[in-house]
Order: C-alpha cells, then sequence, then structure tokens
C-alpha cells in the first residue's frame, strides 16, 4: 500500500459522503426551511437525522460487499461490481445534471414542496414531533426522507460498488470501516457548510445554489459510471 493511493480511496470515500448530502431536494430544503423559520439548530436537527439514514445506507451497501470481499481479486467478482456501478450511476447521473440544466427554478420549486409533502409526517416526524419536541421531529423527518429516497438507494449500490474493490486492494480488511468514517466526515462536511450559510446568509440561498451542486454531482456520477463501463468493455476479449 502506497501513501498516495490510500490517499486517493480516503478521498473518494470522502466525496462519496459529501455528493450524497449536497444535491437539492426535500432534505436540503426542509433543512432551509426549518432553519430560516426556527434557527440554524432546526437544520443540525435535519442533518442529523439525514447523515443517519445515509450511513445506514452504505453500511448495507457494505454488508453486502463484506460478503464479495475474499473474492474481489477474482476479475469475475470485480465484472459483475463495475457492471452493477455503471448501471446504478448512470439514471442518477443524468438526472442531476438535467436538474442543473433545466430552470433551475423549477427544480427549486419542486424540491420545496416535496419537503412539505406528507410522506415524513406520516412515517415518523408527526409522532416525533408530538413526543419529543420539534427537533427530534426533524431529525425524524430527515432520515425518513433520505431513507425512502430511491435516488439515495441507487447511489449507494452504485458508488459503493466502485468504491469497494479498489479500497480493499489497497487498505485490506480495514476498507470497510475507513470508508465509513471518510464518508461521515463527508456528509458532516455538506451540512455544516449548509448550517453556516443558513446562520449567515439565510435569504440569499436559492436556485442558483443548488444548481451548482446538482451539476457538479451530476458530472462526477456520469463519470463513475463510464469509468465503470469503461473497465467492464476491458474485461471483454478483442
Amino acid at each position: 500500500m502506497t501513501l498516495v493511493s490510500a490517499f486517493h480511496v480516503l478521498s473518494v470515500a470522502f466525496f462519496m459522503g459529501l455528493l450524497a448530502a449536497a444535491p437539492v431536494g426535500p432534505v436540503n430544503m426542509m433543512a432551509i426551511r426549518r432553519g430560516i423559520a426556527g434557527g440554524w439548530r432546526h437544520t443540525v436537527a435535519c442533518a442529523i437525522g439525514s447523515i443517519a439514514a445515509d450511513l445506514t445506507l452504505f453500511s448495507l451497501a457494505l454488508l453486502g460487499g463484506h460478503y464479495l470481499v475474499p473474492g474481489l481479486s477474482r476479475p469475475a467478482v470485480q465484472e459483475v461490481l463495475e457492471a452493477i456501478a455503471a448501471i446504478a450511476l448512470l439514471p442518477p447521473g443524468v438526472y442531476f445534471l438535467a436538474l442543473a440544466v433545466r430552470d433551475p427554478r423549477r427544480a427549486y420549486r419542486m424540491a420545496r414542496n416535496s419537503a412539505r409533502g406528507p410522506v415524513p409526517a406520516h412515517l415518523t416526524g408527526f409522532l416525533a414531533s408530538h413526543l419529543t419536541g420539534r427537533l427530534a421531529g426533524d431529525a425524524a423527518e430527515g432520515a425518513a426522507l433520505t431513507l425512502f429516497n430511491p435516488l439515495t438507494m441507487l447511489f449507494w449500490v452504485g458508488v459503493t460498488s466502485s468504491w469497494l474493490p479498489f479500497a480493499v486492494s489497497v487498505l485490506g480488511p480495514t476498507a470497510p470501516e475507513w470508508g465509513f468514517l471518510m464518508v461521515a466526515a463527508g456528509l458532516i462536511a455538506w451540512f455544516a457548510g449548509l448550517t453556516v450559510a443558513v446562520r449567515a446568509i439565510p435569504r440569499r440561498i436559492g436556485p442558483i445554489f443548488f444548481r451548482l451542486a446538482n451539476g457538479i454531482l451530476g458530472l462526477i456520477l456520469l463519470g463513475f459510471a463510464v469509468f465503470c463501463a469503461i473497465l467492464v468493455y476491458r474485461h471483454f476479449p478483442h
């Protein structure tokens, strides 16, 4: 293991967490709305719930990959994981890039309306907010919106499938633990920045900010998908 390779693997895991939190969607919109209306602590509460849910999904993806770790050096196993990553990452990559290219105000309004929807309240938010307070309700709603988002599930399946084989080859059996820590750091970094923005410039957070985030996310996801597709292509005889 070289220091450069280890840094590469860990930095990719960090950006996986950062990109999981970044796209415009119900969680970010709810965190901003609640923070502007009730103070930055509500943004933090939403963030805690969302981070916990993202780490849960990533852990489930790692758990599935754990059973493949002994065979990750086999080309057939790597080919399957690369194909899964390419298939899973292509649709959300196109989706987020399209959101960035199209009218950003439309995507912003859609996400804002989703954040007001009844789904999280029916799942957990209503109960939590009445039993343990509004902050706990915010955290529960953030977790529900993340856990039950199909794009989030696809994201974690895709990036974990593409990251895990390389990580194990560099870090060995400790790759899942290091990945968990770095993904958590990426998630925390995004929501820490969002909390600072809500506290410092609450009225200036708008469509252009999220358009940039969606565009970057879409390009990176497409890059991951194309890279994995090229790897799969190389396995076939020519």
